[in-house]
């Protein structure tokens, strides 16, 4: 989902621009170096030790269901992408969108 739809454009960009890079493999060349960035960085590794220590607490106190751990973990996760592997995603991104877009 966009991030920004003050004015419904991007909404309306989103999906054709979605479907197109999904088309054309932009979409996985993204997510694979989002993935691989992120790895580099040390987040998923501790992304993933602080889901687990969530978990475990979780189902000693009664536990909570996966729906609300993701909802608790995800603003979180969010948060907590360095900065270097943000700027460089959005790099990548307007590269991309200056490529497929007329301003």
């Amino acid at each position: 989902m966009p991030a920004v739809a003050k004015d419904g454009r991007a909404s309306a960009l989103y999906a054709p621009l979605r479907r197109r890079m999904l088309e054309n493999g932009d979409w996985d060349r993204i997510s694979a170096r989002l993935a691989r960035e992120l790895n580099e960085s040390g987040w998923i590794d501790r992304f993933k030790d602080r889901s687990k220590e969530m978990a475990r607490s979780a189902e000693a106190s009664g536990g909570l269901s996966v729906e609300a751990l993701i909802a608790e973990l995800s603003p979180q996760a969010e948060g907590e992408v360095p900065s270097a592997v943000r700027q460089e995603m959005i790099g990548v991104i307007c590269k991309l969108l200056e490529r497929q877009i007329e301003f």
